[in-house]
């Protein structure tokens, strides 16, 4: 029999096993998935090395028990349980974009790296990273061309884009001294940075068309989610 084979029959025999346990006791099943899941992958890790044709199953089975999906790893995944520190890195990098994607729609694509760590941390929760390993991902992403570059802004903040194109100057003035509170006028814009109003309409215009902006018609203000405390 095949290592491919032997893999796909421990995994029949441990799926039936769980059919006998009560749907009603949740907690139970899913403990018993765990620590089968990781019995298995230490049983057959050299073959789950070699082959990728049960991977799918295995991430399934991780899902289930509300495990992280990467194999080998149990309930938290944290740089120490990696031998090849650059797969924990690569596998990070990944997250982080994945999250910046998905979570950054509704503010055109940027946020601010602080407010990016919180909404990490919230929506991978069993990923345990640091700032710095969050910022070494994210600077990664940018040698990888996979996201701008990052820019600092007032107070020394950081501002993560996850936009397809580089902020033209201009924009990147008016982010700069924009209010804590993610608003500007244009009024706001002529007087800080000392600029004709032509010049103000079209950088807030720009900042409107690539959906960093809000404009309320009503207040006239110019509304920056990403920014927003």
């Amino acid at each position: 029999m095949s290592d491919k084979d032997n893999i796909s029959d421990a995994y029949k025999k441990f799926a039936k096993g769980l059919e006998e346990i009560e749907e009603k006791d949740e907690e139970k099943k899913k403990e018993v998935l765990k620590n089968g899941i990781l019995a298995l992958e230490q049983k057959y890790r050299e073959e789950i090395k070699e082959t990728h044709a049960v991977d799918e199953r295995i991430v399934q089975l991780r899902k289930a028990a509300g495990m992280p999906e990467l194999i080998g790893i149990g309930d938290e995944v944290k740089r120490s349980r990696f031998r090849d520190k650059d797969k924990f890195d690569q596998f990070l990098a990944n997250e982080v974009l994945e999250v910046g994607i998905e979570e950054t729609v509704q503010t055109g694509g940027i946020l601010a790296f602080d407010d990016f760590v919180n909404v990490f941390h919230q929506l991978r929760p069993k990923w345990v990273a640091s700032k710095k390993e969050l910022k070494k991902a994210l600077e990664s992403l940018v040698v990888d061309g996979l996201i701008p570059k990052l820019y600092k802004i007032k107070n020394k903040k950081i501002l993560v884009t996850f936009i397809p194109e580089e902020l033209h100057p201009d924009l990147l003035s008016i982010l700069y001294v924009t209010s804590s509170d993610g608003t500007i006028s244009l009024h706001d814009v002529i007087s800080l940075l000392g600029w004709q109003k032509e010049r103000a309409e079209l950088a807030l215009n720009a900042l409107t068309k690539q959906e960093i902006a809000l404009y309320d018609k009503k207040d006239k203000i110019y509304h920056i989610p990403g920014l927003r405390k």
